[in-house]
């Protein structure tokens, strides 16, 4: 998101777009960017306070079809631009849940993004939530490059950084997966990875 601020900024102070169009597309672009690089920071200090122990999640009793079908949508309107669509169903009735709402949203935010931040060759990604005995299941599904069995257990290692992503030249930080898994587990949930 820096780079991507730094070069519209530059573009707009050097007087290179002289349409009111396209100034209106670049702001807009940059707002998108600056949101990206914000959730990029909180990220990182929330991962930092998660593991200093003094994040403290605020449990409420949450709608999980409502949660998720929300989360859902601003991802659709955030990817708007990409090629990539959002495909989504909730198969039954959900229970609610007892969570902290922020936190669940960011989880599956981010497994979102990774689904569509690692499959640059597919158009599509799949989110089902369903009920499971009395539990609620969230898939995220996609068709990208995969993970290679001897790096699946080591995927949640915060800075850990796949082949394929390195390969793929695929910007990361290595701490999404890491923070998704320590959220997971304190709402007393489970991360499962099928490849």
């Amino acid at each position: 998101p820096l780079a991507s601020l730094r070069q519209l900024t530059e573009n707009l102070l050097d007087g290179r777009v002289e349409s009111e169009e396209r100034r209106r597309a670049y702001f807009q672009a940059q707002s998108r960017a600056t949101e990206r690089l914000h959730r990029l920071v909180e990220g990182l200090l929330d991962f930092g306070r998660m593991e200093a122990g003094v994040l403290r999640y605020h449990a409420e009793l949450l709608d999980a079809g409502e949660l998720v079908r929300s989360v859902v949508g601003e991802f659709r309107q955030e990817i708007a631009d990409l090629s990539h669509r959002v495909e989504f169903s909730i198969k039954g009735e959900l229970p609610a849940i007892c969570g902290d709402r922020e936190a669940l949203t960011h989880a599956l935010w981010n497994l979102m993004d990774n689904a569509v931040k690692y499959s640059p060759g597919s158009s599509a990604i799949w989110i089902e939530a369903a009920r499971e005995q009395d539990c609620v299941a969230i898939r995220v599904r996609d068709t990208g490059l995969g993970i290679p069995l001897k790096e699946q257990e080591q995927i949640y290692r915060k800075f850990f950084r796949g082949s394929s992503a390195k390969v793929a030249g695929v910007k990361g930080t290595g701490i999404g997966l890491a923070m998704v898994q320590h959220i997971i587990q304190a709402h007393g949930g489970k991360l499962r990875l099928e490849s």
